[in-house]
């Protein structure tokens, strides 16, 4: 799985490799998942049949001369690390992640993703020099009384396919972006992942902090951001009066959303578990078309003004080898190879593409002022090099901001990091809420700009939190899971199958009788049944959404009382 995303074996893989488990499917068939299972059986067997029946050394050994030689060939190991990191031959923080791997090796590379973490503290980190940048970031958090709600879509291995070396296309593959490109502000965006990572170009968007700080590939929603809430475009957007949601067509749970979007501020969370009438693409993932409903259905649900972000999953690999469906006229000889996956993967991307044509349309007549922010999250891993790729820049992939009104862009094309989308998009829009949006807007061009944002970075994550004068001013959020809510209408029970009825059901809602998780079949969205159940009097009903793959219950529905009825000489 890891050669197909196309990304080095680190550390972090091991600390989600929970999540690898229920996605593996989607990247190996069954036939390979057994090969290597057997593989792995016979390994371990290998090696136990290797300790009982080997040869087995006659004398006894020397415990002390084997203490000796480890401690002098650790000692050796990290005076010669120490050399190499000091003369800058090694490379303890990671900028590119593959191409620090084929420097360092991968020993020295592994053990710095494992252990080195966080932010480093900078040599001017003090109380004084960072409350002085706080007073002069502070100024007004809006420019205007106007406030449009605001999307952001982050799409999943999004990129126009021409801009691949070696494909030629008789049309534009993604014409609805390519227009919205001509028409509004875009540019290209660098990221900080490729072939996979959608969490950490997240993290990123939402927080505005460089992950070139931080420790080696750390993966922020796995770390602190479990227990720590951080400022974030959730957080500034409410500070604004927003309401703050976010969608995704996959599990709740992965990257463990969860519980980091309650400490990214987000008041509601709506995912696969909440969501009805899913359409799936060949290989299982949740077709974006989708996540127009979800998005309509946050827009209305409050008075106020909206921040939605959300997540797609469509464009997710492991891309199939047997996908014989041309989506271009030519290939690059060096591309031969992964031709299948390719074409299944633009195919895909087409359809995307016309997820994000049939939102503009939509939002185009509607009634509120809106602004929709598209971005791919990372380059797909299609195991292509820089060299297949126009600008030979594996980390970027490419923004558009559209909206129904006039925005009023001082510039048509401007390049990005994925850390400064949000506060340019303020920008834009005149607002300044939140430090680190006004640090971007105020210092970008500064000659020390990364330094003084690796304070404030520090500060936020490891310090004392003297930018916000001693003490973190945000609170993690109740956070609501779905937006169309699950509720009982009605039950039918005829002294031995359950019919549940009501609204908002799909597969992941599981009828509970006082407590207790049932067997639940699932009919449609207004129904689900226990084909047998025993129940007496005044037995509580409810219906609670659960994301299965981490067993976890999201939401659930008020209690029905069920009432038996009474025989007739009762009555």
């Amino acid at each position: 799985m890891l050669i197909q995303r196309n990304t080095q074996f680190n550390a972090s893989d091991i600390i989600v490799f929970q999540y690898g488990m229920f996605i593996t499917m989607k990247y190996f068939n069954l036939f390979k998942i057994i090969l290597v299972l057997v593989a792995a059986a016979s390994a371990v067997f290998g090696m136990v049949m290797l300790y009982r029946k080997g040869f087995v050394y006659p004398q006894k050994p020397d415990y002390k001369r084997s203490a000796v030689f480890t401690v002098s060939a650790a000692l050796i190991c990290t005076v010669l690390i120490l050399i190499g990191e000091f003369s800058g031959f090694l490379d303890s923080r990671f900028i590119k992640i593959d191409e620090t791997y084929k420097k360092n090796g991968f020993v020295y590379s592994f053990c710095c993703t494992a252990f080195v973490k966080g932010v480093e503290e900078p040599e001017k980190y003090d109380k004084n020099s960072v409350q002085a940048l706080a007073s002069e970031l502070d100024y007004a958090i809006s420019e205007t009384d106007k406030r449009p709600n605001v999307i952001f879509v982050q799409l999943e291995s999004f990129i126009d396919p021409s801009e691949i070396k070696g494909l030629d296309f008789e049309s534009d593959p993604v014409p609805n972006f390519s227009e919205l490109q001509e028409n509004y502000p875009s540019g290209y965006l660098t990221v900080p992942v490729v072939g996979g990572g959608t969490a950490n170009t997240e993290f990123e968007i939402l927080t505005g902090m460089n992950l070139e700080h931080f420790g080696s590939v750390e993966l922020p929603y796995n770390s602190f951001l479990l227990e720590n809430t951080c400022e974030s475009m959730a957080y500034n957007y409410k500070e604004l009066g927003y309401k703050a949601h976010a969608i995704h067509n996959y599990n709740a749970c992965f990257y463990k959303r969860d519980r980091v979007y309650a400490n990214l501020g987000f008041d509601t969370f709506t995912t696969i578990e909440s969501m009805s009438d899913i359409v799936y693409n060949d290989i299982g993932w949740a077709k974006d078309e989708i996540l127009e409903r979800y998005i309509l259905s946050a827009l209305s649900l409050t008075k106020e003004s909206d921040m939605i972000f959300a997540v797609s999953v469509q464009g997710h690999g492991s891309y199939p080898t047997d996908f014989d469906d041309l989506q271009c006229e030519n290939f690059n000889e060096d591309l031969e190879e992964n031709e299948a996956a390719i074409n299944y993967y633009i195919s895909q991307i087409r359809e995307m593409d016309d997820f994000v044509g049939g939102l503009v349309d939509t939002l185009r007549e509607y009634e509120e002022d809106t602004v929709v922010v598209f971005y791919g999250d990372h380059l797909p891993g299609i195991n292509i090099d820089a060299k297949h790729f126009k600008r030979k820049n594996l980390y970027e992939t490419e923004y558009v901001i559209w909206s129904n009104f006039e925005l009023g862009a001082k510039e048509s094309r401007k390049d990005l990091y994925s850390y400064q989308l949000s506060a340019y998009v303020q920008e834009l829009l005149g607002f300044s809420s939140g430090t680190v949006t006004k640090f971007h807007q105020q210092y970008s061009e500064a000659e020390n700009y990364q330094e003084l944002l690796k304070r404030i970075e520090y500060d936020i994550k490891e310090g004392e939190d003297y930018i916000y004068n001693g003490k973190n001013p945000y609170k993690p959020t109740d956070i609501e899971f779905g937006i169309e809510k699950t509720e009982i209408t009605d039950i039918e029970y005829d002294g031995k199958a359950l019919s549940v009825k009501g609204s908002n059901f799909n597969e992941a809602s599981v009828i509970y009788i006082n407590g207790k998780k049932k067997d639940t079949e699932y009919i449609d969205s207004s129904t689900i049944i226990l084909k047998s159940v025993k129940l007496e009097d005044s037995d509580k009903i409810t219906v609670v959404q659960i994301d299965n793959q981490y067993s976890k219950e999201l939401s659930k529905t008020k209690p029905y009382n069920y009432e038996a009825s009474l025989p007739e000489e009762e009555k």
